[in-house]
């Protein structure tokens, strides 16, 4: 009928017309098909078994993971700075002539053009290994040790060689007291030097390095080294035992053996020097000798009086009592090293203590506008210091404008064994560096120099390290979470407006900035040292600056940007500070006792800690029977318990 009807219409449409006409003849067709295969269906299949069907017939939405393909796995190459174009080329395994068709690419890099010419420029490098399709990995040079061995060569080229023993003179012996904290370190030097110096210690405790020269005759003297006792000053004690001829060990009676007396004992072991043992306090009813005897050689100290070879002295440092024994002890152990020192060398010493000192009216006690700026303290191990001298320390100069003694008198020189105190360093030496005479003033600031550029170069290249070894330890973890989350099929997060700031607030609210000022350099070393060991990660501890002199507009400026608390110790604020300190809202506390301000720090960090919440069991029961209970139409359940521990309390 179909093709009838086709047949008939083409006498009287046209072709287009015709056309259209014709497909949806067709469609119809089809659809009309399609329903006759239906009805055939419904026919022959029963209606729970075409419910079926159709329920199978749906798509199953399980919602699947996001695949991603495997990461191209490009070779890491280690780098160090300053590497040459030989060295880049054989740690990428590649040719030379490639690095150099690498270079010609990149910026600055044309100009490096033969096999061992160094590449100062770090980003060249890299620039050359991304283009050769690898990553970096920054590691310390292999030439790090030689440059060490350069900067040895340089002292040993300024330290002129000993004379021979005929040319050396007798030397006075330099004695460092050292013990625990309290046990009578200072009341003994007191005694030797018929002074009082523990009453002008705020605390009682000794905070400094301490040099004095105790004449014993008319012709001998004794240079004695006081240090301080206290925990944090570690690194004090183990320099007086490094210039140290004899330790006198100075232990209480009536306490023993204590633990800064077994570091102290450690530390002259280490230095190889021998030990006099000053067992003090004697005069007090509770000391007991003989314990202290016993506890002491239980730590390897055999004193003479239970057969050893340790000498030991009964003494009481505030009743005077046998301190001449004491003294004759030392003198006769002295004797038997044979000390001697060459006093026509160019000076050698170490630097005991340095600070700095501004000259005001309260501290200008001696009237000399020479005595300010950086100081230093050093004790002459060879040579004579005078006026005009030209002192190498580390990286510090000083051309020796004048020499002070321990009471603060001015002198013209200082000979063997003498701690003198010297003005004229244009920075500020570190305790414990060696001291040398240099030639000219030239020669000192070419040699500082070179020594602060190979600090600065051997910091820069262990922080680069430091730093790429971070990022990657940061990327490990990132790799890891975002590992997690795809297989989570976690493709975003959304992320609240303004919590990003609230966190901020929080972390900040939690951190403490402190910036730290201290009179003295030992000081401010053992401070810093005790710092360092906090590690609470709840309330960070942040040291925004730290160093010797007193408070100024710098540190005020600094503090309101870090929102810091100013700790100025042994250190006097002026009116001035003061006042533009309460203008920025910048506290300053001021301490004068080292383990009070630790304590203040330590409150602080308490208050700012988050409180936690702990749950505390205060008693114990067993279930016997649960049972249900109607109260007001509504069932309860009810457990009948025996209190076998503590009490149960109703609340």
């Amino acid at each position: 009928m179909i093709t009838q009807f086709l047949f008939k219409s083409t006498m009287t449409i046209c072709r287009s017309c015709q056309q259209r006409l014709t497909n949806s003849l067709i469609f119809l067709h089809q659809q009309q098909l399609q329903r006759r295969n239906i009805s055939t269906l419904l026919s022959t299949t029963s209606f729970s078994s075409l419910r079926f069907l159709s329920k199978s017939t749906k798509t199953n939405k399980k919602y699947q993971p996001i695949s991603y393909g495997p990461k191209s796995k490009r070779p890491i190459i280690e780098i160090y700075h300053k590497m040459t174009v030989k060295a880049l080329a054989q740690a990428m395994n590649i040719n030379v002539d490639h690095v150099y068709d690498c270079l010609i690419h990149i910026k600055n890099g044309d100009q490096y053009s033969s096999d061992n010419q160094e590449i100062d420029d770090f980003n060249v490098i890299v620039e050359v290994i991304h283009l050769c399709g690898g990553k970096h990995r920054l590691v310390p040079s292999p030439f790090a040790n030689e440059k060490k061995k350069s900067l040895t060569n340089v002292v040993k080229f300024i330290r002129t060689p000993m004379p021979p023993k005929e040319k050396l003179i007798p030397r006075p012996p330099v004695i460092t007291i050292m013990g625990h904290v309290d046990h009578g370190k200072t009341s003994l030097l007191d005694a030797l030097r018929d002074s009082n110096i523990v009453s002008g210690e705020f605390g009682g405790i000794t905070q400094h390095i301490g040099a004095f020269i105790v004449p014993v005759s008319k012709t001998m003297t004794v240079t004695f080294i006081d240090t301080p006792g206290h925990l944090a000053f570690a690194e004090m004690r183990a320099r007086g035992a490094q210039v140290t001829d004899i330790v006198v060990l100075v232990v209480a009676a009536d306490d023993g053996v204590m633990p800064q007396t077994l570091e102290s004992i450690s530390h002259a072991n280490r230095a190889k020097v021998p030990i006099v043992v000053a067992i003090n306090k004697i005069d007090k009813a509770d000391s007991n000798i003989n314990r202290t005897e016993t506890m002491l050689a239980q730590h390897g100290l055999q004193l003479e009086s239970i057969g050893g070879d340790i000498v030991g002295v009964p003494i009481s440092a505030l009743k005077n009592i046998n301190i001449d024994k004491l003294l004759e002890s030392i003198l006769a152990v002295a004797e038997l090293q044979q000390l001697h020192g060459d006093p026509n060398g160019p000076v050698e010493g170490t630097i005991l203590e340095s600070k700095h000192e501004e000259t005001t009216p309260e501290n200008n006690e001696f009237n000399n506008n020479q005595r300010k700026g950086n100081l230093a303290t050093i004790l002459v191990q060879r040579g004579v210091v005078k006026k005009g001298t030209i002192l190498l320390a580390g990286q510090s100069v000083a051309r020796v404008r004048a020499l002070y003694n321990e009471r603060g008198i001015q002198i013209e020189r200082a000979t063997l064994s003498m701690p003198v105190q010297i003005s004229g360093w244009k920075t500020l030496p570190n305790a414990g560096d060696e001291v040398f005479e240099i030639e000219s003033e030239n020669l000192a600031n070419r040699i500082a120099a070179q020594r602060r550029a190979e600090e600065l170069a051997k910091k820069m290249e262990v922080d680069s390290v430091a730093v790429t070894q971070k990022h990657e330890e940061h990327l490990l973890k990132y790799r890891a979470e975002l590992q997690r989350r795809r297989e989570l099929g976690i493709v975003f997060r959304k992320r609240d407006k303004g919590s990003g700031q609230h966190i901020e607030d929080k972390e900040e609210k939690l951190r403490y900035s402190i910036l730290i000022k201290t009179d003295v350099y030992g000081t401010l070393e053992a401070l810093t040292n005790i710092i360092n060991m906090y590690n609470d990660t709840r309330c960070p501890l942040d040291v925004i600056d730290a160093s010797v002199g007193q408070v100024n507009d710098d540190d005020i400026e600094a503090a309101q940007l870090f929102n810091a608390t100013i700790y100025a110790f042994n250190t006097n604020i002026s009116q001035t500070i003061a006042a533009d300190a309460s203008r920025a809202h910048v506290p300053i506390r001021t301490f004068n006792v080292i383990y009070h301000m630790l304590n203040d720090i330590k409150d602080e960090l308490t208050k700012r800690i988050p409180s936690t919440e702990e749950d505390i069991q205060t008693g114990s029961a067993d279930v016997l029977q649960t049972f249900d209970i109607t109260d007001r139409n509504k069932k309860i359940p009810v457990a009948g318990c025996r209190v076998t521990d503590g009490v149960f309390e109703k609340k």
